[in-house]
């Protein structure tokens, strides 16, 4: 959770801003930013057992109304909407994420990344404890 709590600090996420979490698994940054930031938050899960997870957890804590997990590709989801994006995915995966962050991202929109950077763009923030990247669309 400290991890989790480090990446939406280093997002400067703010209250009513949109968070997408992309492969959210269980759904805690979901949570802790709906719960903390008062932020709206759209989890994407490709797995249907931890979208059952994210999605229970969300619905006994009473969030569903600020909280959204849907049972999707990542790659098949509009992300027009998000001001911050996070994501802990393979390196391959955040490769060819990078054209999506380009085309639907709006500017100013930031992403933050747990291990794995987004190759040729320079993050505006490192933590290296934690091994987590911030870049903001331009």
């Amino acid at each position: 959770m400290k991890r989790v709590k480090r990446m939406l600090e280093m997002a400067k996420l703010k209250p009513d801003e949109t968070l997408y979490d992309l492969g959210c698994g269980d759904g805690r940054i979901l949570i802790y930013a709906a719960q903390n930031y008062r932020a709206k938050a759209v989890g994407i899960e490709i797995n249907p057992w931890l979208f059952a997870l994210s999605w229970v957890r969300v619905f006994f804590l009473g969030l569903h109304h600020r909280v959204k997990v849907e049972l999707k590709n990542i790659h098949d989801v509009s992300l027009q909407n998000a001001d911050v994006v996070t994501i802990f995915l393979f390196q391959n995966v955040n490769d060819l994420l990078k054209d999506k962050f380009l085309k639907e991202l709006k500017p100013g929109a930031r992403i933050v990344s747990y291990v794995w950077i987004l190759k040729d763009w320079n993050p505006d923030l490192v933590d290296q404890e934690y091994r987590l990247f911030k870049y903001t669309r331009k």
